[in-house]
């Protein structure tokens, strides 16, 4: 787990990622494009690296000597040079093909519940759905050893007090704090996994700690 790499650790989610393996003791690789951000979060508890998801070539100094790649990059524009299909999909593409050329052994994936869906009322937003889709199908073809998490709607609620729920099919709602996904993505490293997954996570009312062995000893092979 020393050999990390987190895109999009200086956003919402991300920073949690980070946060997370920083307080188990592990320095994670990040890719960034504004080094003052990333100093003022971090400090010098991470290595980072300046290059941008929709530049390939910018990538391929980061992910050297890297093991795993967890992605948790996401676009908040519908339109422009940061869409969807520029940043979901395009940015993606070009970090699994990345990961291919370094020899990376395995990808997380953050996308979305809902993507099999396409007239979800989130699909409005540039399309966000079908691109997301589209990044998943990408990793699936590349050959890497992946896990790709689709979770409920996120939310800012802290996270390890509710009991979760683990679907395949995409056939679950309902919501996700960005603590309890930041959580799955660590979980993810130590629990013995399928190569290949594709999972929604979601929380329910129910108050609970999660039983980590049991979500994702449930968990079928894609």
């Amino acid at each position: 787990m020393e050999k990390l790499l987190v895109a999009g650790g200086t956003g919402r989610t991300g920073q949690i990622i980070v946060r997370k393996l920083i307080e188990k003791g592990i320095r994670p690789h990040l890719i960034i494009r504004d080094a003052t951000k990333v100093e003022s979060l971090f400090g010098e508890d991470v290595t980072w690296h300046m290059g941008d998801v929709r530049e390939l070539e910018t990538l391929l100094e980061p992910m050297q000597g890297i093991e795993t790649v967890i992605s948790a990059i996401g676009t908040s524009t519908p339109v422009g040079g940061n869409c969807p299909k520029r940043v979901d999909y395009e940015g993606i593409v070009n970090l699994v093909k990345a990961a291919q050329l370094c020899d990376v052994k395995r990808f997380i994936l953050i996308s979305s519940i809902a993507v099999t869906h396409p007239d979800h009322p989130l699909n409005r937003f540039g399309r966000i759905l079908d691109w997301k889709r589209a990044s998943e199908d990408a990793l699936r073809q590349s050959g890497l050893n992946y896990a790709i998490i689709r979770p409920g709607g996120l939310t800012d609620l802290p996270g390890g007090c509710q009991t979760l729920l683990f679907g395949q099919g995409d056939r679950i709602l309902g919501t996700l704090s960005r603590a309890d996904l930041a959580e799955i993505c660590l979980q993810a490293l130590q629990h013995p996994l399928s190569p290949r997954v594709t999972f929604e996570a979601v929380a329910l009312e129910k108050k609970g700690r999660p039983d980590w062995a049991d979500l994702f000893a449930g968990l079928i092979p894609d």
